[in-house]
């Protein structure tokens, strides 16, 4: 093992099977003429060494079949690969290095000035230059706006039963009141069908407040319900997201990064020349070919893990959506159908009642207004009309 600060280089010896293409499943990099030592710059998905796990970009490739590769061309080693049938041998240094060494400050700024643009509108940052970090077929776009969608729907559907429970409580508290007033109404009162009558009509509205009280419960339940969605289930997914951005926004600043040195290569072997990292083995350009690839792995692996989720809350969604609205109407109706039968029974009760003391009522009234009968003295009526004197 070779130690070079907190880099390791560990050797180590794999042999691998080719597909039926001929193919191993990586890219190689470095090489004559600049470069001594070449490289593995890419692991591609579902290969050999894929399936392998044992070796990883930055790697560096030692020897094939026994036969040394230091200081050849990279394109002399990869047609030595093609061309061998059977296994493949291959002597490689794996890289070794904590996490931290591929967290340079450029990564840092790289990854803040995605999550400045990200929060920007798209006309001020073309308006100021600034390029956004795009994934193509990056379909959680899509579902990001789906969710805001239903957020928005039950931050409305909160509101809308919240305002069921507060209107409800307050009409059932309209209700205790109007109870309390008809019944002291009827201790004041003598007569005695009207005491009953108003004693009635209090009961009829107690049992409209008795009545709202599973109403109540329920409106509340339906509600909660829904601020669970509103307050926990969906900013937690958003929380969820906000980790799958960051490792989005670190893995696309791997890769801009390592565009900026093959970039800065380029430009200098147009000029003829060669920077000296490439000279001593490009170990830099090797330890972001390995954080970049580690970063892939867990934003892939992130990416899963969010899209499940949000499917998963969306499935939710669609499946509670239409049964807690079915109960919020269900018990409505209920509650309006007790009610009916309440003032149905008020009814039967008090209208003997009304009868009676209307009855009475007439009757006091026809006595009123008889007319009264004019007593006649007979001796008057036999008094002659005109006196003898």
């Amino acid at each position: 093992m070779l130690d070079s600060g907190r880099v390791h280089l560990i050797p180590d010896v794999v042999e691998i099977s080719k597909d039926p293409k001929g193919h191993i499943g990586i890219a190689i990099g470095g090489g004559a003429p600049y470069c001594p030592n070449l490289y593995v710059v890419q692991v591609f998905d579902n290969g050999a060494i894929a399936k392998d796990g044992r070796i990883h970009a930055g790697d560096e490739l030692l020897s094939v079949n026994g036969i040394s590769v230091r200081g050849k061309e990279k394109s002399k080693v990869a047609k030595m690969i093609k061309e061998h049938t059977g296994t493949l041998k291959l002597s490689v240094n794996r890289l070794s290095f904590d996490d931290e060494a591929g967290q340079t400050l450029d990564i840092t700024l790289k990854r803040l000035k995605h999550w400045w643009v990200e929060r920007m509108d798209a006309k001020t940052a073309d308006a100021f230059g600034l390029s956004r970090a795009i994934l193509c077929n990056d379909i959680l776009a899509q579902l990001m706006n789906k969710l805001d969608a239903n957020q928005q729907l039950y931050t409305d559907l909160t509101r809308t039963a919240d305002g069921f429970v507060h209107n409800q409580r307050k009409l059932s508290d309209t209700f205790a009141l109007i109870a309390n007033v008809f019944s002291e109404v009827a201790t004041r009162e003598s007569e005695s069908n009207l005491n009953k009558y108003f004693n009635e009509v209090s009961a009829c509205h107690r049992n409209f407040v008795k009545e709202t009280g599973p109403l109540l419960a329920q409106l509340q339940l339906v509600a909660n319900t829904f601020r669970t969605y509103t307050e926990k289930a969906i900013p937690d997914t958003k929380d969820t997201i906000k980790k799958y951005l960051d490792k989005k926004f670190e893995y696309l600043s791997f890769c801009l990064k390592i565009k900026e040195m093959d970039d800065e290569e380029a430009q200098m072997v147009e000029y003829g020349d060669y920077l000296p990292r490439i000279e001593s083995g490009n170990m830099e350009y090797r330890i972001m070919l390995r954080s970049r690839e580690k970063s892939r792995d867990g934003f892939i692996e992130m990416r899963k893990h969010v899209m499940i989720k949000i499917e998963m809350l969306d499935e939710k969604h669609v499946r509670e959506l239409g049964l807690h609205l079915r109960c919020l109407i269900e018990a409505l109706s209920v509650y309006h159908g007790r009610c009916a039968t309440v003032i149905e029974e008020f009814h039967r009760n008090t209208a003997h009642l009304l009868s009676e003391y209307n009855l009475e009522n007439t009757e006091g009234k026809r006595s009123a207004f008889q007319p009264q009968q004019h007593l006649v003295d007979f001796d008057e009526m036999n008094a002659p009309l005109i006196s003898n004197d």
